[in-house]
């Protein structure tokens, strides 16, 4: 995935030029457009997790088919702890960084914020290739639990990575 930063900063409008200039609105508008591209980023990683819930139910949908209703109850709780994951990358915060923000958050914290990001975008990757292969044994009519456990620890991992974005943020304040 491209560097959505320099994106951001290649798209600022004629006002967002205009405040870059000004040494009170510098600081302000650099942290704002790393922040946009942040925002942007969890928005692709949310969508890319929906896209694997949705793989899921094709997987569920293969052993409805070849009569494995055993399985269902596994692929629901897959289904929702991606879902529970999705939900909670898409609207983990992204550091405010205003002009009177309580904490001040500066460009170093949002840039390791994106990279943070950047970090789960990988591990949702992994978490497509595990579900791809568990979807693929579903398909041929069986259910694999190492597959569950692959696709468990690739859950795992994403939540983990998010978790650790407050202390990233306010150093667990």
């Amino acid at each position: 995935m491209a560097d959505l930063r320099d994106q951001v900063v290649e798209d600022r409008g004629i006002i967002k030029k205009i405040q870059i200039v000004f040494p009170g609105y510098h600081g302000y508008r650099v942290n704002e457009d790393l922040r946009d591209a942040d925002v942007i980023l969890k928005d692709e990683l949310y969508k890319k997790m929906l896209d694997v819930i949705t793989n899921l139910k094709v997987g569920e949908s293969s052993l409805v088919s070849s009569g494995q209703f055993k399985g269902l109850e596994s692929i629901g709780v897959l289904r929702s702890r991606v879902q529970t994951a999705a939900e909670d990358v898409k609207h983990h915060g992204a550091g405010y960084s205003g002009i009177s923000a309580p904490i001040r958050v500066d460009a170093k914290k949002i840039s390791a914020l994106y990279d943070l990001d950047m970090k789960i975008f990988e591990q949702i990757q992994n978490l497509q290739k595990a579900v791809n292969a568990f979807v693929q044994d579903c398909t041929s009519g069986n259910l694999n639990q190492s597959r569950i456990q692959d696709v468990n620890a690739s859950i795992a991992a994403i939540t983990d990575l998010n978790n650790s974005r407050e202390t990233l943020l306010y150093g667990g304040v």
